[in-house]
């Protein structure tokens, strides 16, 4: 019997930092276990909401007793003998990547805007629509770079969900702020579009602290409602609309052919944000310094009467890029 090599995913999620670096590792996890890995979650202080989250995907989680982002942390996660690290995140400090890269280690970086540190990876995956072979130029050793929405991190759940025929129910508008809507804004978006002539479905992420008062909110709204977490993808699929803030999950949706406007809740998100306005994915409204109630009201009144059918998948977004992207991690480690 053929001993099967071990991935080991270095994410974290938290209040302050989300769930986006996890849930998008679990997306490559998935698809590498298709290729033939044992897959394991190395993390800090995971959150219980998010190790269903894990769990359901079929790989482990390691808790790692260590000062993370720092030397101790690399060490801890090389002693799980990974055949290939996939680290993700901003906070892993240079000396993070100095271990690895004197220890010769495979691994790979999930980045979006050169918020990485590391200097000599085995593979980049950058999946937003604005990166380019120029932002690595500085890396050593030639890493391969996987750029673009032809290497989006799609969950295996959204890739099934592509092959259905599921049509938009008119004028159902879903709302998502992420794991944890650190920005407390679920809440008033949904006060805010009560008078519209729509039916709100609302997503309360895994890690989010507001979710009583969340309840109440919708509660006093007889045309909305709040979704269980496993129905997250049909029910986003069915929309005829989505508000999302603008992190991984606009290219779910994206995929889905769901019309979109992305809020902009973090400074990194930005870019991304802006280039999928120019690709006609979504409208991008800054929800940082402000939240824009007025203008989100008359974006969703728009989006909904320019169009009731479902969007063309762009070209630039391959379906399959993640299992794409487990293949060329597995012949090159």
């Amino acid at each position: 019997m053929v001993e099967r090599k071990v991935a080991v995913l270095r994410a974290d999620a938290s209040d302050l930092i989300g769930v986006g670096h996890v849930m998008r590792s679990l997306a490559l996890g998935e698809a590498l276990l298709e290729a033939g890995f044992d897959v394991v979650l190395a993390t800090v202080d995971l959150p219980a909401g998010m190790r269903e989250e894990v769990h359901k995907c079929g790989i482990t989680v390691v808790d790692l007793q260590c000062v993370p982002f720092g030397s101790d942390d690399a060490i801890a996660t090389l002693a799980l003998n990974g055949a290939v690290l996939v680290i993700d995140g901003y906070l892993f400090e240079r000396d993070f990547f100095g271990e690895l890269e004197n220890r010769a280690t495979n691994f790979v970086v999930i980045d979006d805007n050169v918020e990485t540190k590391a200097l000599a990876p085995m593979v980049v995956i950058n999946q937003n629509p604005h990166a380019t072979i120029e932002m690595y130029a500085h890396l050593l050793g030639k890493p391969k770079l996987l750029l673009g929405l032809h290497y989006a991190l799609l969950r295996r759940e959204v890739r099934e969900a592509t092959k259905l025929s599921i049509n938009p129910v008119a004028g159902k508008v879903f709302v998502a702020m992420g794991g944890s809507d650190f920005l407390k804004l679920t809440s008033p978006i949904v006060h805010g579009l009560k008078d519209l002539d729509i039916a709100i479905c609302v997503a309360i992420g895994p890690t989010n602290s507001q979710r009583r008062q969340i309840e109440e909110t919708v509660m006093s709204i007889p045309r909305a409602r709040v979704i269980l977490q496993a129905d997250y993808i049909m029910e986003l699929a069915s929309s005829s609309l989505a508000i999302l803030a603008a992190g991984s999950s606009l290219w779910e949706a994206a995929a889905l052919g769901v019309p979109l406007i992305g809020l902009i809740v973090a400074d990194n998100q930005n870019v991304a944000s802006s280039a999928t306005h120019g690709l006609g994915i979504a409208v991008s409204i800054d929800f940082r310094a402000e939240i824009k109630i007025g203008e989100l009201r008359g974006e969703v009144k728009s989006c909904l009467e320019r169009s009731s059918t479902k969007l063309t998948i762009q070209k630039s977004l391959d379906v399959d890029g993640v299992v794409n992207v487990a293949s060329m991690i597995r012949t090159t480690s």
